[in-house]
């Protein structure tokens, strides 16, 4: 069963943005967290799924990776063969189809009632009644959380050259780069590189604009700059503003769009998603790219516990306690 999950989050900046936390919080280790609606016929998802509102889930494929004893393609979530994970919560009503069998691959935690047609055989695992996740909380700190990272500027230069290349120029300020883009500029980009980030940045894309429609985007070498030296984990894409955004082909990053109905059309996203609501394809899979959004970590070592204070004597004091010495062995010795 899962536990209360919560829906905190924090986002600190220390002076001259030194330290910044990011806490996904409800949405943390969920390959896709929804707030209302989910609708998808086929395909699958590696990772689990949260839905605020009704899903309809058809014959899709709920946490393929969470799957007790299989191997497939990207990180095993599952600790030991036999044991079945919390791989779906839906918050109202499921549907699956009749043809549907063990096509969620754990556990199914329940808030409404699985519909009529829907095969009684599409969980794996056990299915609980509850609503563990309070979406509503989460969401609306998700677009404070959107919004405040909306507000920081550019941390380096950005040329978007021949109207298809993203081109960032700067190096992080405390492994953290921002980087402020249209929508329209990430529905012509074809490539992103930044030379000046290494594997242990955080790279924070902000996309302006109500109504996006993108696709692919490739971080590998061009012309003579080199490929991307980061983990797509640790690239976050900020849609502060969408309201609609329409998705096709091969992305990686994770996407922040809490006020989105998000539809994705066919193709391979890898990253966690937060949206509004979900419409995909048969042809869409969300994938984990190579593991879940990890916030920068503060390496500073704590500091150590205080050594007590030893007061030294002045030299004055110094030469009173011989002084006092010297008079005391005197005296004892002419008692003797």
């Amino acid at each position: 069963m899962l536990k209360q999950a919560s829906a905190l989050l924090a986002l600190t900046f220390a002076a001259n943005v030194s330290a910044i936390s990011i806490d996904l919080g409800a949405a943390t280790g969920y390959n896709l967290f929804i707030k209302e609606s989910f609708s998808q016929p086929g395909a699958d998802s590696q990772g689990k799924i949260a839905i605020g509102g009704n899903a309809n889930i058809g014959q899709y494929d709920v946490g393929v990776n969470y799957e007790p004893g299989t191997w497939r393609d990207g990180i095993q979530f599952w600790k030991e063969p036999g044991k079945y994970s919390d791989v779906l919560v839906v918050g109202g009503n499921l549907t699956t189809t009749q043809w549907a069998w063990g096509n969620i691959k754990g556990n199914l935690v329940l808030g409404g009632e699985l519909t009529a047609g829907s095969s009684k055989n599409s969980v794996l695992g056990t299915t609980t009644k509850g609503n563990p996740i309070d979406f509503t909380s989460a969401f609306n700190y998700f677009s404070d959380l959107s919004q405040s990272l909306a507000s920081n500027g550019n941390t380096g230069g950005l040329d978007f050259k021949y109207n298809n290349w993203l081109l960032l120029n700067g190096t992080a300020n405390s492994d953290l780069y921002f980087a402020n883009i249209t929508g329209q500029m990430l529905a012509n980009a074809t490539d992103l590189t930044a030379t000046g980030l290494d594997k242990n940045d955080t790279l924070i894309i902000n996309v302006s604009g109500k109504n996006i429609n993108f696709d692919s985007l490739n971080y590998g070498a061009r012309e003579s700059f080199a490929a991307l030296n980061l983990s797509s984990s640790n690239i976050l894409y900020n849609f502060f503003e969408a309201e609609n955004i329409t998705f096709s082909g091969g992305f990686k990053g994770n996407i922040l769009a809490p006020n989105a109905n998000f539809t994705f059309l066919q193709g391979d996203l890898s990253g966690q998603v937060i949206a509004k609501s979900w419409t995909g394809g048969w042809g869409a899979q969300a994938n984990l790219w190579d593991g879940f959004f990890v916030p920068p970590v503060d390496l500073t070592p704590p500091p150590g516990p205080t050594p007590p204070v030893v007061k030294v004597p002045e030299p004055s004091s110094l030469l009173l306690l011989l002084c006092g010495l010297v008079a005391l062995v005197f005296i004892r010795r002419k008692r003797a």
